[in-house]
């Protein structure tokens, strides 16, 4: 084990230890915001259950009430074409997270041998959200017999496919998906040499730069606004970690042949060190530490990675860890809900979720006509707990070095 953490082994243990408490008092949360105390299963949105399902997984919740959500999400949500919604969802649940929500919930119902995921009309319509190049589209209409492309590709529903695709143990799609992110990172490769990323591409290939005021915060990334879409690279980071370890653990591949897609990831985890500590103040953080959690589990598994890839990746999980997740916890064990921009030009953007004695300073319920996207505190809080427990199982795989 390197230097740098073999020296820090109590400060580690010490911080996982909290992480643990953080995942039990999360899980507990969630468990009594189900129906009929609470909305998940009741409320008819897909957004109550798909990251609750995965966050209490996370934190050791009974498979049984898991099972709950995911017959909930079948009986109810399930439409002739294959897609997960409710018809009368707004258009930012319905159409913008069409594919990301069942994404989420069904890597969980294949871990836990769910049958959701068994349905071969389910299957067929996630396959056809791949566009040829690997990416994933976020909609393609309701017609499996039509597919509306759209203008662009990013990287949450590519990386999340490929979660969802490595579970059920399809090599093609998830390798084309891991291809993309890869050629994601070469295309921005200039522009983090310059503190700079941009975060969607065409489906011919090209990074959007040109944006438009408002559109900033979804389209780029830099090391001063403290508040942007910083999940992205973290999206990316966790997706390729792990693709690397099925590689290699699954699918027999050569550690020569795997190593562009770890290659990848810590090119991303290197740009995400120039961060400043201010940026994991915002919700939007989360993912960075699933990523950095994920890099730094697999690094010290295959005793790869030198030791300033090894410290970073240790330093950006216990950041997330820290002021992103614990820091905002409150006293019922979950986080609020996040009033998410879709312009930086909006009042929204003031809001503040640090919790202040126990009390955050934002509306608990959405803001009719406001150009964000209401994520409820069951969303946000099963979120951070599934990404935590990725940074447990770091925490824990450096331990069993020291």
């Amino acid at each position: 084990m390197k230097k740098n953490l073999k020296n820090m082994t109590g400060n580690i243990r010490h911080l996982l230890n909290a992480v643990k408490v953080s995942l039990k008092q999360g899980g507990s949360f969630l468990e009594s915001r189900c129906i009929p105390n609470g909305p998940i299963m009741q409320e008819q949105n897909l957004s109550y259950i798909h990251k609750a399902t995965w966050g209490m997984y996370a934190s050791g919740v009974e498979h049984s009430l898991i099972a709950k959500l995911l017959d909930w999400a079948m009986e109810k949500a399930l439409q002739p074409n294959g897609d997960f919604y409710f018809p009368d969802e707004a258009p930012e649940y319905k159409d913008m997270q069409r594919l990301y929500r069942p994404l989420t919930f069904g890597k969980v119902a294949v871990w836990i041998d769910h049958p959701v995921m068994k349905k071969q009309r389910v299957i067929d319509r996630i396959l056809q959200y791949q566009h040829e190049s690997g990416g994933v589209f976020n909609y393609i209409g309701d017609d499996p017999d039509n597919i509306q492309e759209q203008d662009t590709i990013g990287t949450l529903n590519t990386s999340f496919f490929g979660h969802l695709m490595l579970a059920l143990d399809m090599k093609e799609q998830a390798i084309k998906a891991g291809n993309w992110l890869c050629n994601f990172v070469d295309a921005n490769r200039e522009y983090m040499s310059k503190n700079i990323m941009y975060c969607n591409m065409t489906p011919a290939g090209d990074l959007v730069t040109h944006l438009e005021p408002g559109e900033n915060i979804s389209g780029k990334l830099d090391y001063i606004s403290p508040k942007q879409e910083f999940w992205q690279p973290g999206t990316v980071m966790a997706y390729l970690a792990v693709l690397y370890e099925k590689m290699l653990d699954s699918w027999g591949y050569s550690e020569e042949s795997a190593q562009p897609y770890l290659d990848s990831a810590l090119t991303l985890l290197e740009f995400e060190s120039g961060m400043p500590l201010y940026t994991y103040l915002w919700p939007s953080k989360c993912k960075v530490g699933w990523g950095a959690g994920e890099i730094l589990r697999i690094m010290v598994k295959y005793s790869i990675g030198n030791e300033e890839q090894l410290y970073k990746a240790y330093k950006a999980a216990r950041k997330v860890a820290i002021f992103t997740f614990m820091d905002n916890q409150l006293p019922h064990g979950g986080w609020s809900c996040m009033h998410y921009p879709l312009s930086e030009l909006i009042p929204e953007m003031a809001f503040e979720y640090k919790p202040l004695k126990g009390i955050i300073n934002v509306p608990d319920k959405q803001i009719p006509d406001s150009q964000n996207i209401f994520l409820p505190a069951e969303e946000i809080s099963g979120e951070f707990l599934g990404e935590m427990e990725a940074i447990k199982r770091g925490l824990e795989e450096v331990l069993k070095k020291l």
